[in-house]
């Protein structure tokens, strides 16, 4: 983990940056296919959502209060928003659009104002914090 300061620009151009953007979604998705048939199963995609600590409550403590069975349905709403057929399983196209919507989201409540944050090294904020360095140094 790093802090870094981050904002709205930070993200928006790192989801513009096609190439850069598709890379990182399938080098992060083709980790997360861990039987490697091109798509992502809920227990695949459910490993990868407990990472995200989309429920912390105390730094590195998530769930507190939850039931396993209410923290199952959090991980089932998540998934089905990335399974946009609702096939039972994610394609890399479905990830792709959907971690494009979370970032979107991500950046909108940022804004302009630069903020400062701890990142988790490999996560897609810090690597658009990278990208931007090494787009800086560049120029």
């Amino acid at each position: 983990m790093s802090v870094e300061v981050i904002d709205a620009s930070t993200i928006r151009n790192f989801l513009n940056d096609e190439q850069f953007f598709t890379k990182s979604i399938e080098e992060r998705f083709s980790t997360i296919d861990s039987n490697h048939d091109g798509r992502l199963s809920y227990a695949e995609l459910a490993k990868e959502l407990e990472k995200l600590r989309v429920i912390e409550t105390h730094f590195g403590v998530d769930g507190d209060g939850l039931t396993k069975h209410e923290l199952g349905q959090l991980y089932q709403g998540l998934f089905a928003r990335f399974d946009h057929d609702a096939n039972g399983s994610v394609d890399l196209e479905e990830y792709k659009s959907e971690v494009r919507e979370m970032m979107l989201a991500i950046a909108n409540g940022l804004g302009f104002l630069p903020v400062q944050m701890v990142l988790e090294e490999g996560s897609f904020l810090k690597l658009a914090v990278e990208r931007e360095r090494v787009v800086k140094v560049e120029t």
